[in-house]
């Protein structure tokens, strides 16, 4: 079978994409995020939308859309894509199988951010909805915590397949530095507080441009959430590389607090209120049916103690020896999907 796909997310299609083919599938994509550079890509676009209007879409784009590609795209299977979950509606028309992945809350442009409005929110609603009703649209959750948040707001069951980057995991953890860096977007000093050990090296920072291969030459890194789900943390577990999280007790804790965590957990001008704290829960860190191996910690002493403590190699491998399993799982979820 052969998909097509267009996203503005740089890793939830590349992380299908790369593991179709062992399926015998293929999936052809066009990806509008200003950050393909991640995955040596080259930023796409389409003559409809694009990387500067794609907020905008409503049902004249997804018209305009299907009259200029039902042509080139009518020999397709069906059509697969993730972030975000609107963008079903540009291929309605074309009478085929949407895969529909939500991975960072579900209702965006539409029910949060800039271009938010409830009449917005009802109509993607109502495109979701009727597209899952008569089957032509199969709901996917990459996490538990996009799942409640989506089956909550939305409606229908999304079924959850969990993402594991395959396309890193011939990667290996060494931790031939023996340093530690953290992975974060806090802006209010508590990546300083964390960093006061000698292990941990502040000076690296995902604002700069990296590279995957190098990060396997850590011996862990931390965690300052600021989303519920970070591609990048199924990234490094399929790496065997430590991950340091803080507990959900300490997560609610700086929450709280109003300090710079889970900042991107809600869009600005969400529609869908209110979100449960306790719904954190199930964030992909605390799920030790698919991610054993994380360490969390209660405190910044508490992490310190861990760092100076927890054995790399030993770590390492339980990751590693459960990625195996953790991948026929997955494919097995996405053979019944497809079915």
């Amino acid at each position: 079978m052969k998909y097509f796909n267009i996203d503005m997310h740089i890793s939830i299609v590349h992380d299908v994409k790369t593991l179709f083919p062992e399926m015998g599938h293929q999936i052809d994509s066009c990806c509008m995020s200003g950050h393909t550079w991640v995955n040596k890509e080259t930023q796409c676009e389409t003559e409809v939308i694009n990387p500067s209007n794609w907020f905008y879409i409503n049902d004249e784009m997804c018209d305009k859309f299907y009259e200029r590609y039902k042509d080139e795209l009518k020999d397709y299977d069906g059509f697969i894509h993730s972030y975000p979950p609107a963008f079903a509606a540009l291929f309605e028309k074309f009478d085929k199988p949407i895969y529909t992945i939500a991975c960072t809350r579900y209702d965006y442009p539409c029910g949060s951010g800039e271009q938010s409005t409830l009449d917005r929110l009802s109509w993607l609603n109502e495109k979701l909805m009727s597209g899952y009703n008569n089957g032509q649209i199969k709901f996917i959750a990459n996490n538990l915590y996009d799942k409640k948040y989506s089956e909550e707001f939305c409606g229908g069951e999304w079924k959850f397949i969990p993402s594991i980057c395959s396309y890193v995991s011939n990667l290996r953890c060494n931790g031939k530095d023996d340093k530690l860096v953290l992975w974060d977007r806090n802006r209010d000093g508590l990546r300083n507080e964390l960093a006061s050990h000698e292990k941990i090296d502040v000076k690296f920072t995902t604002n700069q441009v990296y590279s995957r291969e190098n990060l396997i030459n850590l011996s862990g890194i931390i965690h300052i959430p600021y989303n519920i789900s970070i591609m990048s943390a199924f990234e490094h577990y399929a790496m065997g590389i430590p991950m340091f999280v803080p507990s959900y007790e300490l997560l609610i804790k700086w929450k709280t607090e109003g300090r710079d965590v889970l900042n991107e957990l809600e869009f600005r001008n969400n529609l869908n209120t209110p979100v449960k704290d306790e719904w954190i829960k199930l964030a992909d860190w605390y799920d030790e049916e698919n991610m054993p191996g994380v360490i969390l910690f209660d405190s910044i002493n508490h992490l310190h103690e861990l760092v100076a403590t927890y054995n790399q190699e030993e770590v390492t491998s339980i990751m590693k020896e459960f990625y195996p399993k953790k991948k026929e799982k997955v494919i097995s979820l996405w053979e019944d999907m497809l079915r």
